[in-house]
């Protein structure tokens, strides 16, 4: 062997990646101490075309005719594929071929193998969390649709009945006495179907989706008169909050960390705080220990919680009744 073949030879094979030679027909002709040692190989079964069956047998086929395309063009190629390792264990590696050249001619390739399994491995993962999140966002908006049209049928057959029951209710009247029990109870139906008419029209509004404000309340706040301060981080959802409690009747205020709520507690003396547990500043457990002993109508702590996203109906249902003992 040439001594230019044996110098070249001692210092790719002390290479740590995976370092191999080919002559034009695609045989191996040399390849290092890197590649041998993950593959299991002596050079008996590797030099030739012996080494092609490192490849995994789905991936051959591919390898093959990059390989083909690339030796006609003379031009360099990459391909990533399965190898097998010594343990029998298919590995993903990366390959990159470059061709040499001998006065003029194609003398061969020169290549590299780098292993990148955990690549491929973080790849698979990160694509199948993402494929999980598309559909739950799509069966999300299915739902979304869903409750919409279900909400919009039981509108619409609540809206026809209210019409038949507002439109017989004044064919009567035409038809008795201005007074006596009779006109008393049409007047009692004429008024239910007023109030039942007004919620329509409020729910109405709220499937519209406009961020309108639910029509005006009916006749009896829910919480009347209740202050409550909210103590909530999320621009959108302290906004929610705030619409659904006025919309209820209550006087209500939001701030979005402790910072800017223990001076709300001295100088507004809310009868409710509604405040998320993990606030900016102060935890929200903090923020209960940190008021006034003056202005501590019961022992810190919380009395209720609500899971996230917070539903309307509960927000409401458990408000009132935190304020009930007090109302009466």
């Amino acid at each position: 062997m040439a001594p230019a073949t044996l110098w070249d030879m001692s210092w790719e094979d002390d290479l740590p990646v995976m370092l191999w030679r080919a002559r034009p027909d695609m045989s191996c002709e040399f390849a290092n101490r890197a590649w041998f040692a993950f593959t299991g190989y002596r050079a008996q079964d590797a030099y030739g075309h012996g080494w092609s069956r490192v490849v995994h047998p789905e991936d051959l086929a591919r390898w093959l005719d990059t390989c083909l395309r690339a030796y006609d063009a003379r031009a360099p190629y990459e391909i990533e594929y399965r190898m097998r390792r010594h343990d029998g264990a298919y590995r993903w590696v990366l390959e990159r071929g470059a061709p040499r050249a001998s006065q003029g001619a194609l003398a061969g390739y020169l290549g590299v193998c780098l292993e990148i399994e955990e690549r491929k491995c973080a790849a698979a993962a990160t694509e199948c969390a993402l494929e999980r999140e598309r559909r739950l966002c799509a069966a999300t908006e299915e739902a979304s649709h869903a409750k919409d049209r279900l909400f919009a049928n039981v509108l619409a057959e609540l809206h026809s009945p209210t019409e038949a029951i507002a439109a017989w209710s004044a064919r009567l009247r035409e038809e008795l006495a201005p007074e006596g029990k009779a006109a008393q109870a049409l007047e009692a139906i004429e008024s239910a179907a007023r109030t039942q008419a007004r919620v329509i029209a409020n729910l109405q509004e709220f499937a519209a989706g406009c961020g309108a404000p639910l029509g005006r309340p009916l006749d009896a706040p829910l919480l009347a008169g209740v202050r409550v301060l909210v103590v909530e981080e999320d621009p959108q959802a302290r906004e929610l909050l705030l619409k659904v409690l006025r919309m209820a009747g209550a006087e209500a205020c939001a701030v979005p960390d402790s910072a800017q709520a223990l001076p709300a507690l001295e100088d507004w003396h809310p009868d409710v705080l509604l405040s998320d547990a993990g606030v900016p500043g102060e935890h929200g457990y903090v923020l209960l220990r940190a008021r006034p002993a003056a202005q501590r109508g019961i022992a810190p702590g919380y009395d209720a919680q609500l899971a996230k996203p917070v539903e309307p109906a509960a927000l409401l249902a458990t408000v009132a009744r935190l304020v009930q003992p007090a109302a009466a």
